[in-house]
Formats: structure tokens, C-alpha cells, sequence
């Protein structure tokens, strides 16, 4: 199980934790007919599949280099054909929530950002809060005005939503328009970054987002809170993990792949018990 660090738990028990879900967690949830939600590179390998001259793109997703590989499929494709494809794999297969989405949910923290297309874990968030959880992307300009305090839950949909496949981040294009256009959205992300605690559950250490974001806010500024990944056991080799976590300020907090990363799930149930258990403790010694 993960030895979830003190101050971690703290930061979580304190609301001071901004709880990041990648697609490692949706892999978690299936559909009725037992699918599930693909991960990047599946996705686009999918799409390459499709595709009577994918050498560049295949090329390009060996390399790693998603957002190339992502560009490539969608001007193949066409815009309208590729926004069907999205729709397709991440939102009409109705995929359902899975006992990692219920943990996560149970960290009750006041922002949970998602770059995943998919809506699984807000339709879960906004059934059991009966619709009281803000769900906002980064075409919002009002994202700021629910971190001003309150009784609101906030969603973040940093890339956008199959709900909405015209507006999706995902192609190189796409990053470059969208960091222009929606400046403010980035701004408050940086903020974030640099006031709160990050927590990524079943995030990559290669997304390129993440990794922008962050190494933008450690080299413009020089100090930020230490941030947190759950990282499965053996994904990358120690000296390349050594220089990612000083370039981003993360520490990797590594578990077992095992049984469909099983660990992660029961290791996020104890870090909701021990998260309860401080909460008590500060609410009962008026510590908030």
C-alpha cells in the first residue's frame, strides 16, 4: 500500500489540495458490454488503425510525441469525422463509476481537475451531491469566483469534455490556441500550482500539460508547495524520475500494477480514513 506522506494528508484534510484524475482512474470504469474508457496512446493508435497511411503518426506515438500524433490523425480525418471518433470512445459507451471515483469523491476537496474527454467521474460527483458540484472547462470566465471560499465543490475540465468535442484540447494546434486565447484560465492554474498542493492519481508523468504548467510556475518563480503523484511501481527509471521530480517539485508515491492496480484503489480508501480521522481531530481542537 502507499505510505501517504503527513503533509499530504494535512494539506487534503485542510482543503488546500487540488486532486488532478488522468486517465489511469477512467480505466477503472466500464461500460455494460465491458469496455473501457481507452487510454492517449490507445485512443490514438485506434485512430491511426482507421487510417490508410498512419507511418507518421505510429512514428510519432513511438516517440511519445502525443500531440504531434494527435494532429496528424485529426487533419487526416477531418474535423468532423475526428470529433465523432471522440464522441465515440469517450462519451456514448456510458461508461459507469468505479470505486476509485467514490475515494476520490470521499477526499471532499474543494478542486478536482480532470483532462479527461470523458464524464465519469462529474456524473458521478453531481449524483451524489444531487447537482451541487460546479462543473467548469477552460473555456469558463468565471473559474475564479468559486475559489474565493464557500460550500462549492468545483470540476475542472482542463481539456475540455466529449460533451462539447469542438472545444476539446488535444492536438499540438489545439495547446497553442488555447494558451492564447484562454490566458486567464492558465493564470489561475498557476496560482493553483503555486498556493495549493497537487495530488495526480493515475496521471502520466509524460503528459504535456502537466509538465508545461508546472515547470513554468518552479522556473518563473522558484518556490511552490511540493506536489504529489501516485506513479506504478518500475514506470520509469529512478534518474529519469529524479529530474522530473526537480523540474516539477512532485514527489512519486509508487504501489503495485498488479490486478488491474488494485493497490491504488485500496491505498486512496485508507487515505480517505486517515483524511477523516485529522479532520475529526482539527475540528475537535478548533485547529482549522
Amino acid at each position: 500500500m502507499i505510505n501517504w506522506p503527513d503533509r499530504l494528508v494535512n494539506c487534503i484534510a485542510r482543503r488546500r489540495c487540488v486532486v488532478v484524475i488522468g486517465s489511469g482512474v477512467s480505466r477503472n470504469a466500464l461500460n455494460g458490454a465491458g469496455k473501457r474508457p481507452p487510454t492517449w496512446e490507445e485512443f490514438l493508435r485506434g485512430c491511426a488503425d482507421k487510417l490508410a497511411d498512419s507511418v507518421a503518426i505510429n512514428g510519432s506515438i513511438d516517440e511519445r510525441d502525443f500531440l504531434t500524433a494527435c494532429e496528424l490523425i485529426k487533419r487526416a480525418m477531418g474535423v468532423h469525422d475526428f470529433v465523432q471518433v471522440v464522441q465515440q470512445e469517450f462519451q456514448q459507451p456510458a461508461y459507469k463509476h468505479a470505486k476509485i471515483h467514490e475515494y476520490i469523491y470521499g477526499l471532499d476537496v474543494s478542486v478536482v481537475a480532470s483532462p479527461n474527454f470523458d464524464n465519469i467521474y462529474e456524473t458521478y460527483a453531481s449524483a451524489v451531491s444531487a447537482g451541487s458540484v460546479v462543473i467548469k472547462d477552460h473555456t469558463s470566465n468565471d473559474i475564479g469566483s468559486y475559489l474565493l471560499g464557500g460550500e462549492s465543490r468545483l470540476i475542472i475540465k482542463t481539456h475540455g469534455s466529449a460533451n462539447n468535442p469542438q472545444d476539446v484540447i488535444f492536438t499540438r494546434m489545439d495547446y497553442a490556441q488555447a494558451r492564447t486565447k484562454f490566458m486567464l484560465f492558465y493564470e489561475i492554474l498557476k496560482s493553483l500550482v503555486m498556493t495549493h498542493t497537487f495530488l495526480f492519481i493515475g496521471c502520466g508523468v509524460d503528459d504535456p500539460d502537466i509538465r508545461m504548467l508546472f515547470e513554468d510556475v518552479q522556473f518563473a518563480y522558484g518556490r511552490m508547495p511540493f506536489h504529489y503523484m501516485t506513479l506504478p511501481r518500475g514506470t520509469a527509471h529512478a534518474d529519469v524520475l529524479r529530474v522530473i521530480s526537480e523540474l516539477m517539485h512532485v514527489q512519486f508515491l509508487e504501489y503495485s500494477s498488479d490486478d488491474g492496480h488494485l493497490e491504488l484503489t485500496g491505498s486512496l480508501g485508507e487515505l480517505v480514513e486517515r483524511v477523516e480521522e485529522l479532520r475529526s481531530e482539527i475540528s475537535l481542537n478548533r485547529r482549522w
